[in-house]
């Protein structure tokens, strides 16, 4: 398997399970939410970027299929299986927040929102996989490198997830953690 092939399973799988997980702590509040973030615009996002696109391709979906209000929103949620822009993991309402017990468990949340973000971040200088828009741009990508950050970032979600139930850090956790950025999206 060449490295775009390796990385781009790697990353779906990556995805998939961010996304299990934010529906199980989530889906009742976010599944049919167009207030905040479900918006055409940001779904739109998936159709200028050359790697999304490239996921929406797989999944039988085109630029003909996204709803011109509701973007990639459903009665059930979002329709894309994988292949989402970055933000729709790494932002979080207040409501959502509100519900988690405290403050371990809000950062916790939050560092498993960045880690699609940061599986793509700096792919090609400082540009993100996904903000790439040209496929021929794709070529120029070393995807070895973004092979090793998704590997981090399936490292973290593990400990994410550990964290989460325990609400309990190890210092290997800490150190698999560190990699990760919580930033403004």
């Amino acid at each position: 398997m060449n490295p775009f092939d390796e990385a781009t399973e790697a990353y779906i799988e990556l995805e998939r399970q961010v996304a299990r997980l934010m529906a199980r702590m989530f889906g009742d509040l976010c599944g049919i939410c167009t207030v905040c973030c479900c918006r055409a615009d940001i779904c739109e996002e998936a159709l200028q970027s050359a790697f999304l696109s490239h996921l929406l391709r797989r999944q039988g979906l085109d630029e003909t299929q996204i709803d011109d209000r509701f973007g990639w929103l459903e009665t059930n949620g979002c329709r894309l299986e994988y292949g989402r822009p970055p933000i729709c993991y790494a932002y979080y309402c207040d409501q959502l927040l509100e519900r988690l017990p405290n403050d371990e468990a809000r950062h916790g949340v939050l560092l498993l929102g960045h880690l699609v973000d940061h599986a793509g971040r700096n792919a090609l200088g400082d540009r993100h996989l996904v903000e790439i828009p040209r496929a021929e741009d794709l070529e120029k990508v070393d995807f070895t490198t973004v092979l090793q950050r998704i590997g981090e970032a399936a490292v973290a979600l593990g400990v994410v997830i550990q964290y989460l139930e325990t609400g309990r850090l190890s210092r290997e956790g800490r150190a698999a953690l560190s990699p990760i950025q919580i930033r403004e999206m």
